[in-house]
This record gives structure tokens, C-alpha cells and sequence, in this order.
């Protein structure tokens, strides 16, 4: 192989290299990889007490890259609890730590009917949003039904939790520099019309005018001497 295509060949095979390396950069750490923590609550009231659910890997937000580890099976105590909210029609609650706090304790929260836990043989899915910057917005919770039967004969306690991002994605921008261009125009042309002479017809126009009445008032000054004086003439014959 000569030099030349050798050197070609080479640089193909680096321009390849680099693009796998941005893909996958972009792809899996863009924003770098996060761990987050996942709890929920069985208690009933306004201050219920969270235990911790499971981990929340997040590799990618624009690549919808998220894994869920749930911690622990239910435990029969814990069991108990979310059947007693099914009897009470209550709900299941979870919340998402945040860490954007200064002291990394900050949460966003969602619920879903503890009916819907149970009807769904603890699958639930849950969605995680995050804004332009990727920080977490919000959280919710979703199950495939809403409705359970045979609420006392429920003896399962392994979670099937699945876990997906989304981002938000921003809009047009107004065109804020044309609407200030416009204003400017529209302020310009009421002050010109501020200046504009505002004086009468006449005084405006006098100088044109008071020469025609001259040669009007003359002119017909004229026309009555001569009528005049054809008269007596005729008078005299």
C-alpha cells in the first residue's frame, strides 16, 4: 500500500474511532451517570413515614436510560399495610431524592391507588421527568389496573418495577429583538407627528394666498372703471 492511501486509510479509521466516541458519550453520559433514591410509604395519614424502595441508575436522559434495583422484597409487616390501604381505598405513595438541596434531602413525590399495586401483582411503572438542564422535575407512578378482588388472599412480595425518563424539550422562542425594533419604530414616528406643523391653512399658506385676492380685487377694480366709463359716453351723444 503506498503512502498516500495508507495515510487515507488512517484517517478514515480516526474519524470513525472519534464518531463512536461521541455517539457514545453523548448516548450514555451525557450529564454523567446518576444514582438515585426511590422510596415509598404504607402509612395512611398527612405525614407518612418513607422506607427505602430501591436505586434508580441513570445513564441517560435523552437515551430514556434508567434501571431500577429494588432493595428488598415486601415484607409481611409491609404486605399487611398496603392490603389495609386497598381496604381503605387509600394510596400508595413514593418519592424520588432529588439531591439538588443544599443538603440533599429534597424530594418530588407521586401516588398511585393501592388497589392498582395489588390488581397489578406489584408491577408498576414509574416515570421520572426531568427538565433542559437535567434536573428532576417531577415523578409519577402508573400500574396497568386500578381495581383488585381478593384482597386478603394476595401472598405476593417480589417487585416488578420498571423505571423510564423524559425530558422536556423546548419551544420556539418569541422573537423579543423584531417586537423591540417595532416599538422603537412606532415611538419614532409618534414623536415626528409630535412636530409636525400644526398651524392653520391660512397661516400656513398666506404668502400664496394674499397675492391672488390682490390681483382678484384688482382685476375687478378695473373691469367696473371701464364699465363706468362707457356709460357716460353714451349718455353724452
Amino acid at each position: 500500500m503506498s503512502a498516500p492511501m495508507l495515510q487515507a486509510a488512517t484517517s478514515v479509521v480516526l474519524l470513525v474511532l472519534i464518531g463512536l466516541c461521541c455517539v457514545w458519550a453523548d448516548d450514555e453520559f451525557e450529564g454523567g451517570s446518576r444514582t438515585l433514591i426511590l422510596e415509598h410509604s404504607f402509612d395512611l395519614g398527612l405525614n407518612p413515614t418513607f422506607t427505602k424502595k430501591g436505586t434508580v441508575i441513570l445513564k441517560s436522559v435523552k437515551g430514556n436510560k434508567a434501571f431500577f434495583s429494588p432493595t428488598a422484597p415486601l415484607t409481611s409487616s409491609e404486605l399487611d399495610k398496603l392490603k389495609e390501604l386497598a381496604r381503605n381505598n387509600d394510596i400508595y405513595r413514593v418519592r424520588l431524592q432529588t439531591g439538588s438541596g443544599s443538603s440533599g434531602e429534597e424530594y418530588v413525590t407521586s401516588y398511585a391507588p393501592a388497589c392498582g399495586i395489588l390488581a397489578s401483582n406489584l408491577s408498576d411503572h414509574i416515570w421520572i421527568h426531568f427538565d433542559q438542564s437535567g434536573e428532576v422535575m417531577g415523578i409519577s407512578v402508573e400500574t396497568s389496573l386500578s381495581l383488585c378482588n381478593n384482597i386478603n388472599s394476595f401472598s405476593l412480595q417480589e417487585w416488578n418495577t420498571s423505571v423510564e425518563v423524559s425530558h422536556t424539550v423546548l419551544g420556539p422562542t418569541p422573537d423579543t429583538q423584531s417586537y423591540i425594533e417595532k416599538l422603537k419604530r412606532e415611538e419614532q414616528e409618534r414623536a415626528k407627528g409630535q412636530h409636525e406643523d400644526k398651524r392653520s391653512f391660512l397661516a400656513k399658506y398666506w404668502m400664496y394666498i394674499v397675492p391672488i385676492v390682490l390681483v382678484m380685487m384688482l382685476s375687478g377694480g378695473g373691469e367696473q372703471q371701464g364699465q363706468g366709463g362707457g356709460g357716460g359716453g353714451g349718455g353724452g351723444s
